[in-house]
């Protein structure tokens, strides 16, 4: 009833057959996304880097680095960004910590079901014999005088 429902293997198909069964009790729990958090801390370091170069751009004395155009410009944001996207990550960090800590504590039991299925496969089913090409190289060595294998030229 259940494999029927979910649509997994083995609701209608009569190759398959279910050999074995088995129920277990597992925990599940709730985790922060790790990586869209640390990706949102690095967002935040990067627009916190654009507006203080914008802010120092603004009250900029004459002389100051910005005053070399473009290339002023870049590092002073360069700067800034290593500054500020290194602190959206401690923070960005700080956040995942607590949120595993507050969320990662709540633990649910649910039970699992584990099949194990065998298919009958009669596009090219499994047999016991001999490869076609172990025979096709038997018969090549049984074709030499000797029984040994062809060699290749050295070189």
């Amino acid at each position: 009833m259940t494999r029927a429902r979910t649509g997994a293997a083995g609701a209608d198909d009569p190759d398959e057959h279910v050999i074995n069964e088995e129920w277990e009790s597992v925990g599940v729990r709730r985790a922060p996304r790790i990586g869209h958090i640390m990706g949102g801390g690095i967002a935040l370091g990067l627009v916190a880097a654009l507006v203080l170069t914008v802010g120092a751009a603004v009250t900029e004395t004459p002389g100051g680095p910005l005053s070399t155009g473009a290339s002023g410009y870049l590092r002073v944001f360069g700067v800034f960004a290593v500054i500020c996207v290194g602190a959206g990550l401690l923070v960005a960090s700080v956040t995942v910590l607590v949120l595993d800590r507050v969320v990662g504590s709540r633990r649910r039991s649910v039970i699992a079901e584990h099949a194990t299925t065998l298919t009958d496969d009669l596009v090219s089913p499994v047999t016991d014999d001999v490869p076609k090409w172990v025979q096709d190289a038997e018969d090549l060595r049984s074709d030499r005088p000797d029984g040994s294998s062809p060699r290749r030229p050295e070189g």
